[in-house]
């Protein structure tokens, strides 16, 4: 799986272990990127999803509750390489849609204009068949080698 140990208030903590480009990490450290995403793929399905509360949520479908993981309050960052880390807190995980409204809602909250010009290619699609994405809303940089 895609966890690492990292050391927080000196204690060690476990968190997501992310590839990232360097221009998006100094995006992060300069405060001018507060939500990082992810594919909503089987890859990070398996990483952020709640197994237990999956099943859960399919034996009792009147008391659904969002099966995302929420043992897990930190991320990684890094490149192939590993010549460069970015360790952050996060505050948040969400699932978000590829519509205006969704987007508009997460860059109000967050100032998130990541995908301000793709949602417009899904306009026409119903809401079930439009694609979501796993969003981290950035809570505070732990450290960092950049």
């Amino acid at each position: 799986m895609s966890f690492k140990t990292i050391i927080y208030e000196g204690k060690e903590v476990r968190a997501f272990d992310f590839l990232m480009k360097k221009e998006n990490a100094l995006d992060i450290i300069s405060g001018k990127k507060k939500v990082e995403t992810r594919s909503y793929s089987p890859f990070y399905y398996r990483l952020i999803h709640d197994k237990e509360q999956d099943e859960l949520n399919k034996k009792d479908t009147d008391n659904f509750v969002p099966p995302i993981r929420d043992d897990i309050s930190f991320i990684h960052f890094h490149n192939y390489n590993n010549s460069w880390f970015l360790n952050v807190r996060i505050s948040e995980i969400g699932v978000g849609k590829f519509s205006e409204q969704y987007l508009k809602e997460l860059s109000k909250e967050f100032d998130f204009n990541d995908f301000d010009n793709e949602w417009q290619q899904f306009e026409n699609l119903s809401d079930e068949d439009k694609p979501v994405f796993y969003w981290f809303a950035i809570k505070e940089i732990v450290n960092h080698n950049l």
